[in-house]
């Protein structure tokens, strides 16, 4: 499913419904989602506020059930979410590591 092919439509529909902005209330249009991965029924898409900047990423899910979708705020910009989306999540060594790092001061964070 390509962007201009006619099965996008309910995707463009479903983002006509999650048409204001979560922090400011600002209005804003379809054509400033982007689609940043289709897979099946479901859409991954980036959506930033024309009033106040801030983003929101959004699962999007066509069936023929209905549409359904799930957002969350994010600070990244749709480039930093394409780069982003299939990279491996932290494991506990990683987070472990880290937290000894901070806890040693090796590096003299101000917090």
């Amino acid at each position: 499913m390509k962007k201009g092919d006619s099965q996008s439509d309910p995707i463009q529909e479903q983002i006509k419904i999650m048409k204001e902005c979560p922090v400011c209330q600002g209005k804003y249009s379809a054509k400033q989602a982007k689609i940043v991965e289709e897979r099946g029924e479901a859409n991954l898409v980036h959506i930033t506020c024309p009033h106040c900047s801030n983003s929101v990423l959004a699962v999007i899910v066509v069936s023929n059930l209905g549409m359904s979708s799930v957002g969350m705020l994010t600070d990244l910009d749709e480039k930093d979410a394409k780069r982003l989306r299939n990279r491996q999540s932290i494991d506990e060594d990683e987070l472990l590591g880290f937290h000894t790092l901070l806890k040693n001061n090796k590096f003299n964070f101000k917090y």
